[in-house]
C-alpha cells in the first residue's frame, strides 16, 4: 500500500482527537473552591494568578497560596483581603498601604471598577485632606494624625471633595456607623466591603450540576464546563446525551472524521488529492471554532467543501 495513505490516516485521527478533546480540556483544570491563606470560600469568578486566564472572570485575579492572604488589584491600587462572602457576593478589602497605617502611604484616591463592584449601603464616602493650613476653618468629622507627621493632623470630611486650602486630598469609603467613632483612623485598617456584580446564579446552578465555571473568551461569557459532551453549555444538567445535535461541533467532526478514517482504510484507489484537501479542511474547521469564529459558520464551510469533493468525485 502506499506509505502515503498510512500518513493520512494518520492525520484524520490526530484530527479525530483534537476535535474530540478541544472543549474537553476545560473540566477539571479549575478548582470550583479554593482557599488563600486562611479564608477559603474562593470561587468564580475569582481565580489564582497561577490558574489558567479562562477560570476566572477578567478582574478577579487573585495573588494568594496557601500561606498568605490573597491580594487583589483593581484600578491599579492594590488591596488585601480580609474576608468573603460567597453567597451574599460580598468581598472585604483593605488597601495595602493602610495595612499598617492609619493614613493612606499613596495619596491617590480609593476607586473601584465600576463594571466589576460596588459598595454597599453601610459604608460613604469621606475626603482626607493632607497639609491644610493652621488657619484652615474645619467642619467635618474629625482629625487623625499620621505615622509619619505627628504635628500636623488630616482632617476628614463627608463626601468627595477637592483639597481647597489643602494640598492633597484623598478618597476613602468609610463606614456610617462609625461617623462618630472617637478612633477614626483604626476604622480604615478595618477595610470596607464591595459588592461584585458578575451574576452568580447561573454558576451556582452550573456547580451544581456537576459542572465548573469558565470564562470563554469567544462568547465573553461564562460558561459552564462539563465532563462529557456537549464539553461547554450553561448547565450541565441541560446535557442531552442522546441527543446528537447536542453538541455539533465535537459531534459532527468527530463522526464525519471517524467516517473519513474507514473510508480511507477501504478504499485505497480514492483521488489523494481530494483526501489530503478534506483533511485539510477539517483542520479548517478546527481552527475556526478554537479561535472564534460561529460554530454554524464552521460547520456550513465543511459542509460546502464535502459537498464539492462529492461532486469531484461522483
Amino acid at each position: 500500500m502506499n506509505p502515503r495513505y498510512h500518513i493520512l490516516k494518520l492525520l484524520i485521527l490526530i484530527i479525530i482527537q483534537e476535535c474530540s478533546s478541544n472543549s474537553a480540556g476545560f473540566y477539571g483544570t479549575c478548582n470550583t473552591s479554593f482557599s488563600c491563606g486562611t479564608i477559603s470560600g474562593f470561587q468564580y469568578p475569582f481565580r489564582r494568578h497561577q490558574d489558567p486566564t479562562y477560570c476566572g472572570y477578567p478582574g478577579f485575579e487573585l495573588n494568594c497560596d496557601h500561606q498568605n492572604p490573597a491580594i487583589i488589584k483593581i484600578m491599579n491600587i492594590t488591596y488585601k483581603v480580609l474576608g468573603i462572602d460567597p453567597t451574599a457576593q460580598i468581598l472585604k478589602i483593605v488597601r495595602e498601604d493602610m495595612i499598617n497605617s492609619m493614613c493612606p502611604q499613596e495619596l491617590v484616591n480609593t476607586t473601584i471598577d465600576p463594571k466589576l463592584f460596588d459598595y454597599t449601603k453601610s459604608y460613604m464616602n469621606i475626603s482626607i485632606l493632607f497639609g491644610c493650613p493652621l488657619s484652615f476653618n474645619f467642619m467635618g468629622i474629625g482629625s487623625i494624625f499620621c505615622a509619619n507627621d505627628e504635628l500636623n493632623p488630616v482632617f476628614l470630611v463627608p463626601g468627595i471633595q477637592g483639597p481647597g486650602n489643602c494640598e492633597t486630598s484623598v478618597v476613602i469609603p468609610f463606614p456610617v456607623e462609625f461617623l462618630k467613632s472617637d478612633v477614626l483612623g483604626r476604622v480604615f485598617q478595618k477595610g470596607f466591603d464591595v459588592i461584585w456584580k458578575v451574576e452568580g446564579s447561573g454558576c451556582r446552578e452550573c456547580i451544581q450540576s456537576g459542572g465548573q465555571c469558565i470564562y470563554d473568551d469567544n462568547t465573553v461569557l461564562t460558561m459552564c464546563a462539563c465532563p462529557e459532551s456537549p464539553f461547554l453549555a450553561d448547565s450541565c444538567s441541560t446535557v442531552n446525551k442522546t441527543d446528537v445535535n447536542a453538541s455539533p461541533f465535537v459531534s459532527t467532526s468527530t463522526s464525519s472524521g471517524m467516517q473519513l478514517y474507514t473510508f480511507v482504510t477501504l478504499n485505497d484507489s480514492f483521488d489523494l488529492h481530494a483526501m489530503f484537501y478534506m483533511s485539510f479542511c477539517m483542520w479548517y474547521l478546527v481552527f475556526l471554532a478554537t479561535y472564534g469564529k460561529r460554530i454554524s459558520e464552521s460547520l456550513n464551510y465543511y459542509i460546502m467543501i464535502i459537498r464539492a469533493i462529492g461532486k469531484r468525485t461522483g
